[in-house]
């Protein structure tokens, strides 16, 4: 049994030390050849790199012909943001709501072979509707889209197969309205921009009437962040607010399409899923042996991507609109690695919140760390910083780690 400690007496001869935490060396030099046309089908012109560790900044540069925080358009990395209004809902609504409800129980025109398409089905890309014109159409309202839609052609039963779009969607984001009770842009800025800090995010696409769904967002990296960052710690804000519950977040990150399914279409094309690995909106990329996820991502067509890498309390963004995400999905993937191979060697261990110093702070971050031992524990701050192993638990291994970066300054 693990005894409750104070550091004070050991760690009392410490001083303040300058430390850069993380060698992100790699990171940059990848960045970098992408202008270059290094390790993607074409240079891509300009874009802006974001990375956070347990929820802190820990880098930020733009790159090429971009600036910090520049707006981009999300594409389909709106798709997760989307996924989180829906979960709100499902959370809480004025109207019976869940991702078992069926379109047709709020909008009839959904009959015949689409009376049993549900919301899952719908942000899944298992709901067999044909792609429709209605889902651009700046004219109309999101109900008339979803009218438009009803009359459209099925493809296949609900359910059956997976074919990336977002028509589903589009369907679906009429239905929230419905059962929300407010329109689509008033039901993401009360429930989800607001809580979150995402001042830069909005639909612009196709018309505030009829906001494109699964891909009508613009955004930047600080603002996709925060939302990633939210996810991450299981529907808790950076600014301590609730905004989704831990088991709406649950929900999102666990598969919703049939283990194997046949595959329509799909852009993802990597080894560690088969196409078809997806939540609430957002693609399950990452996985380890045992089937564990550790890692999921929100992309768009034009480049914007966000992901989280669980296993490291990693959030990261990648925000541009100059390129396409095809040509550098393999980018991504090595910017992952880079990024955690960095933070798995941190320069300064001691430097628990990330801001080049090892004082006080980082005392009170370890020794709740180490107080309350478990990492699994949702007490645990910041994703738990204090497990220097990575072995799931705070314990003396840790200890002696912390206590010799604290007292001898065993940092560069």
């Amino acid at each position: 049994m693990r005894t409750l400690i104070c550091l004070c007496g050991l760690l009392a001869i410490a001083r303040p030390l300058i430390a850069q935490p993380f060698d992100f060396s790699g990171v940059t030099a990848l960045a970098q050849g992408a202008l270059e046309g290094q390790n993607v089908a074409s240079p891509v012109p300009g874009f802006d790199l974001l990375l956070m560790k347990d929820g802190v900044v820990v880098y930020h540069r733009s790159f090429g012909f971009w600036s910090p925080d520049r707006v981009a358009n999300a594409d389909s990395a709106t798709k997760t943001i989307s996924g989180a209004v829906i979960l709100s809902l499902v959370d809480s609504s004025p109207q019976p709501f869940s991702l078992d409800t069926k379109l047709s129980q709020y909008i009839p025109a959904f009959s015949g072979l689409k009376t049993n398409i549900t919301i899952r089905q719908a942000f899944s890309h298992t709901s067999g509707l044909a792609d429709s014109a209605a889902v651009g159409d700046s004219t109309i309202t999101l109900q008339d889209a979803a009218l438009q839609i009803a009359s459209g052609a099925m493809l296949f039963l609900p359910g059956a197969k997976f074919n990336y779009g977002g028509t589903g969607m589009q369907a679906a984001g009429a239905v929230a309205e419905l059962a929300g009770q407010k329109p689509w842009n008033t039901l993401f800025a009360e429930r989800l921009k607001d809580k979150v800090g995402m001042p830069a995010t909005t639909f612009v696409l196709s018309s505030p009437a009829n906001p494109r769904i699964a891909g009508g967002c613009e955004s930047n990296t600080t603002d996709f962040a925060r939302f990633m960052e939210m996810l991450r710690r299981k529907g808790v804000a950076l600014n301590g607010s609730r905004v989704l519950s831990e088991s709406a977040v649950a929900a999102m990150f666990t598969r919703q399409t049939a283990n194997p399914i046949p595959i329509v279409s799909t852009p993802i094309q990597i080894s560690s899923t088969d196409g078809a690995d997806y939540g609430v909106g957002v693609w399950l990329d990452k996985r380890d042996q045992s089937g564990k996820l550790i890692g999921a991502i929100a992309a768009g067509a034009r480049g914007f991507a966000a992901w989280i890498d669980f296993d490291d309390g990693m959030v990261g963004v990648f925000a541009t609109d100059l390129t396409r995400s095809s040509d550098i999905q393999n980018l991504y993937d090595l910017i992952r690695d880079a990024a955690q191979t960095a933070v798995r060697s941190p320069l300064c261990p001691g430097d628990l919140n990330y801001d080049g110093l090892v004082i006080d702070n980082d005392f009170t971050i370890f020794l709740t760390g180490y107080n309350i031992g478990d990492c699994t524990d949702p007490d645990m701050p910041g994703g738990c910083p204090a497990d220097l192993n990575r072995d799931g638990t705070v314990d003396d291994w840790d200890f002696q780690v912390f206590a010799s970066a604290y007292n001898r300054l065993l940092c560069p």
